[in-house]
């Protein structure tokens, strides 16, 4: 769901999407310095790096020539809250758009707004209410797995009004409800992929799910342990996974080339690893496109960590406790 470059959404769209954008980023960034500086500095690095691995891996939906991938907002915001999953999703949209151009930068705005904002924030409005309506683990699970169908179809939903407001006002419905339909299935992905990953987590570290109460949580610590495994599951599926990815156009792509609105134009900037191919002369496909996924990894890892550092609040300013952080 990517919007590249070019005359998908128009000028005035792209100036209002850009400054919700970068509004609810910076305040997203500004509720960093509510958390506990381990637990958010380590959650952003190693959940940023897997969504990106995750993007990497487009699964096809089976009855029609299209494929779909995780967009991850609400997972992250499961783990670490809305606002911070937001951060985590604009992490991976600024690391996609300019290392490997994926996305465009006109319309980073948008892509955050739908993804981002859309995803994480409301998304998790969605969830909150469903976890505690059923309660405890079962609660977390189907909350999320619900909250991440929904967060597709509203985000296809967005994007639809983003056109619409682009001048394809008169194909409003018709552009709404191709989308809508097309990505109610690929949100059954995002839902199998969202509940897969919270359950082994409630598994393994139920102390990793944001806000659990203490009876229902193991003690924090270890959060170098955390990183590393984190990052090395990353890894694993950027670079064993991605290389097969499917190759069928995505929602986007799929609705747009039928519509007539899928206009990709040169990108404003060129990125150095181009379609997650590592531009190195003679490398089969499968190995430029690991090695393209590692570097990607590392990169939206090490950017995850900077932000969460640069933002939380120091140690020494908050001491840390035991249980879950402040939503």
């Amino acid at each position: 769901m990517h919007i590249p470059d070019g005359e998908i959404i128009s000028p005035p769209v792209i100036a209002a999407t850009c400054a919700i954008g970068a509004a609810g980023l910076w305040f997203g960034l500004s509720k960093l310095t509510d958390r506990l500086r381990d637990r958010t500095t380590v959650l952003i690095g190693t959940v940023s790096a897997f969504i990106f691995a995750a993007q990497m891996v487009n699964f096809p939906l089976g009855i029609l020539p299209i494929s779909g991938h995780l967009l991850g907002g609400v997972l992250a915001a499961v783990m670490l809250g809305p606002w911070a999953g937001a951060v985590v999703i604009g992490t991976v949209l600024i690391v996609q758009c300019l290392l490997f151009q994926d996305g465009g930068l006109y319309a980073l705005g948008a892509n955050f707004l739908n993804m981002g904002l859309i995803g994480a924030v409301v998304g998790y409005a969605i969830y909150a209410p469903i976890r505690r309506a059923i309660g405890g683990r079962s609660g977390v699970l189907i909350g999320a797995m619900v909250a991440a169908w929904f967060s597709v179809i509203l985000a296809a939903a967005a994007l639809s009004v983003e056109l619409a407001a682009s001048g394809w006002g008169r194909r409003f419905f018709e552009v709404l409800t191709k989308m809508t339909l097309v990505h109610a299935l690929i949100g059954v992905g995002e839902a199998l992929i969202t509940g897969l990953v919270v359950r082994f987590v409630l598994l393994t570290r139920p102390d990793l799910i944001d806000d659990l109460q203490p009876d229902e949580s193991t003690r924090l610590g270890q959060w170098g342990q955390v990183a590393t495994s984190g990052l090395a599951i990353s890894v694993a599926v950027a670079v064993f996974l991605a290389p097969f990815a499917s190759t069928y156009e995505d929602g986007l792509e799929w609705v747009g080339g039928r519509l007539g609105f899928a206009k990709e134009a040169p990108a404003v900037v060129r990125a150095p690893i181009a379609d997650y191919h590592m531009p190195i002369a003679g490398l089969a496909e499968p190995i430029a496109v690991a090695l393209a996924g590692l570097v990607g990894t590392m990169v939206v890892f090490a950017t995850g960590l900077a932000l969460a550092r640069g933002f939380s609040r120091s140690r020494a300013a908050v001491p840390e406790r035991v249980g879950a952080d402040a939503a």
